[in-house]
């Protein structure tokens, strides 16, 4: 009887937005806009001042309304926040090395749509990263970062040269990453086919700050 009763609980709150949480009130293409816009900021040395303080807190402890995902390196050069400008409460970050979709990423998006109803997802690379770097080598490490590396996707038919061949891969990772996004998660899927959700991806510049966006968005 315990086990039922917990199960019937479990159900009746995975039913219900977390916390009452309403629809962001931007558009897929709007929220894009934003981080565009929030972006060029930081580039140019720009970047506006956020809400951080204590309002803010109280306000954000009643709800959060994410208005995109982003899902991105766990590099700490990668944050975000400052990448696009944002403030606490913006954005539904999610980070790991390669930015690879794994199950446990793909459950806590699973989440952010369904429940927070963000209508933007961003896949985000970088410049010089160390994780498909190793996915490139022939000496592949071991342990759990071993299992992360074996999710990186560099692709084929890469330039010869060692940093356009790196630069190569990370954008096939990024893209491929992206795609899995409505392979592996049939919410995701859901969400986009009834445009619910768009997905986009970029891969940021460590050296200049400024996002490149890819072709093929869902």
């Amino acid at each position: 009887m315990r086990i039922i009763l917990l199960s019937a609980s479990l159900c009746i709150f995975l039913s219900f937005p977390a916390n009452g949480q309403e629809k962001s009130a931007l558009t897929a293409e709007q929220a894009l806009e934003r981080l565009k816009k929030g972006n060029e900021k930081f580039v140019a040395d720009n970047s506006q001042p956020q809400k951080l303080g204590a309002e803010r807190r109280r306000e954000l402890a009643k709800g959060q309304h994410p208005f995109a995902i982003v899902l991105t390196c766990a590099d700490s050069r990668v944050a975000p926040e400052y990448i696009f400008n944002q403030g606490l409460g913006d954005i539904f970050v999610l980070r790991v090395a390669g930015n690879i979709a794994d199950p446990f990423v793909l459950g806590s998006m699973e989440y952010a749509v369904e429940h927070l109803h963000s209508p933007l997802i961003v896949v985000l690379g970088h410049s010089k990263c160390g994780a498909v770097d190793a996915a490139m080598g022939t000496s592949k490490p071991g342990g759990n970062l071993g299992k992360v590396i074996t999710e990186v996707h560099v692709g084929k038919d890469l330039p010869a040269e060692k940093p356009a061949a790196l630069d190569a891969a990370i954008a096939n990772n990024v893209r491929h990453q992206a795609e899995l996004l409505t392979k592996r998660s049939d919410v995701v899927k859901e969400f986009v086919e009834h445009k619910k959700v768009r997905i986009v991806s970029g891969v940021y510049s460590l050296a200049t700050g400024k996002v490149e966006w890819l072709e093929g968005n869902q």
